[in-house]
Parts: structure tokens; sequence; C-alpha cells
């Protein structure tokens, strides 16, 4: 079988790991981005899921937008999902890649940025999604994995290509 563009993206390979993420986790994923929503100034809801694509956490700060609500968990399915940072997508279907475009009408499939895969350990754990500002629901989500120890080369990559200094991040 011949190998398409977009499964050589940021990080197709990783395998799945659908017993790491917990609440433990998930929690401080979120408390992570609360914190750096809070230094930028930001309401946000911060979603957490599992491999599978399971709400683990929600957290609505107050007075949040409440379509972050279902936006914020569109983003972290889509990132656990598609493996690669939610932003990505929107590219991938704007492409010549016609088996992809049945994914652009995928119940709660987004490709905005703030979506990104937990990765721990080389495996995909689940996903992150902050939603509430715009550019910045990059970094807020970014503070979070940071703060789990996640990888944080996808995020980056992701941050680069949508043209933020890092003094932002």
């Amino acid at each position: 079988m011949v190998e398409k563009e977009w499964e050589r993206t940021w990080p197709p390979h990783l395998p799945y790991d659908y017993h790491l993420m917990n609440l433990e986790k998930a929690l401080v994923l979120i408390e992570g981005a609360k914190k750096k929503a809070v230094e930028m100034g930001h309401r946000m809801t911060l979603a957490v899921c599992d491999a599978g694509g399971n709400l683990v956490a929600l957290h609505k700060m107050d007075d949040a937008a409440l379509l972050s609500l279902e936006i914020a968990q569109n983003k972290a399915r889509t990132a656990a999902f598609g493996k690669i940072p939610s932003l990505f997508w929107g590219d991938l279907f704007k492409g010549s890649t016609p088996e992809l475009a049945p994914l652009y009408f995928h119940s709660g499939w987004t490709a905005f940025l703030g979506g990104f895969p937990v990765v721990l350990e080389g495996k995909i754990i689940g996903g992150f999604g902050s939603s509430g500002a715009t550019w910045e629901d990059g970094p807020i989500a970014r503070a979070g994995l940071k703060a789990l120890g996640a990888d944080l080369s996808g995020v980056d990559a992701c941050l680069k290509k949508f043209g933020l200094p890092m003094e932002k991040w």
C-alpha cells in the first residue's frame, strides 16, 4: 500500500495507550493550562479525553463562553483521533487528498488551533483541547501539556507553523 503524505504528519506512527490517561493526569493538564490562561487574561474551557476519545475532564472557567464547552471537547477528540494537532487538519482538508474530505464532515471534527495529542512515553494517551480565545488557545494548551511533562514537539511545530513567536508561548 502506498503511504499518503498526510500519514507522515506528526505523529501518526505513534501507538495509542488506552490505559495511561486518568483523572489525576487530566487535572494536571487543566491546572497548568488554567494558570497560563489567568496569566494571559483569558477565560477558557479546557477538555481532556483519553485515547479512545472519551471525556475524562472538562473545566469551564468562570465567564468562559458557553460555545467553548463544545469546541474544547471537539479539539481534544480531533487531536486524539487524528494523532496530530487539530490545526493541521485545515491544510489537509484544503489539499488534494480526496479520501480525507469526509472527515471534515465528521461530527465534532475541528481544524482550529488548540487541540493537541497528549504524548507520554512515546504513546498517545489522549487529547487536550483549549477554547475561549483565538491564537492564545495554543500557548494555553501547551502550558498544560508542559505541566504534565508531555512531549511538546508536535505542539511546538504547530505553534511555529501558525507563526507564533516563542516569546508568546
